[in-house]
C-alpha cells in the first residue's frame, strides 16, 4: 500500500505541476509559494482531526518554518521554492519513519507529490519554461 501511495503521489505532483505550468500559475512565484505553505499545512490538520494537540503544537511550528520559507523564497528565487518543495518530501520520508499524524499512506503520497513537483519544477526552470 505505501508503495503504491508513493507512485500515486509521484503522478499526482508531476501532473499538479505540469497542470499549473500549462495554466500560467507558475510565471512567477506566487503559486509555488502557496503551494509549498499548503502542503505544510496538512500535518497539522491531521493532528487536530486526531486530538493529539502535543503533535499539532509541533506540527504548526513545522508548519510555520515551512510557510516562512514559502515567503522568504517568494521574495529571492523559484529554485528555492522548488527546493522547499522537495525538502517537505524528505521530511515526509522522515515522519513517515517516526510515525506522523494522519492516514498511515499518506507521508509516502506526500513525499511522492513533493519531490516529483519539486524536481519538475527544477526542470522547468532549468529549460527555461518557468522564470527563475
Amino acid at each position: 500500500m505505501i508503495l503504491i501511495a508513493a507512485l500515486v503521489g509521484v503522478v499526482s505532483g508531476a501532473g499538479l505541476i505540469w497542470l499549473m505550468h500549462r495554466e500560467g500559475m507558475l510565471a512567477e512565484r506566487s503559486g509555488a509559494a502557496i503551494l509549498l505553505a499548503a502542503i505544510a499545512l496538512f500535518y497539522p490538520v491531521f493532528a487536530a482531526a486526531e486530538g493529539d494537540w502535543l503533535a499539532f503544537a509541533l506540527h504548526i511550528l513545522i508548519f510555520g518554518g515551512f510557510a516562512f520559507l514559502a515567503i522568504r523564497a517568494y521574495h529571492k528565487s523559484m529554485v528555492l521554492l522548488a527546493g522547499g518543495i522537495i525538502a517537505h518530501g524528505i521530511f515526509d520520508i522522515l515522519s513517515g519513519a517516526i510515525s506522523a499524524p494522519g492516514p498511515v499512506w499518506w507521508p509516502a503520497f506526500c513525499a511522492g507529490v513533493d519531490i516529483a513537483a519539486g524536481v519538475l519544477m527544477l526542470r522547468l526552470i532549468q529549460t527555461g519554461k518557468i522564470p527563475e
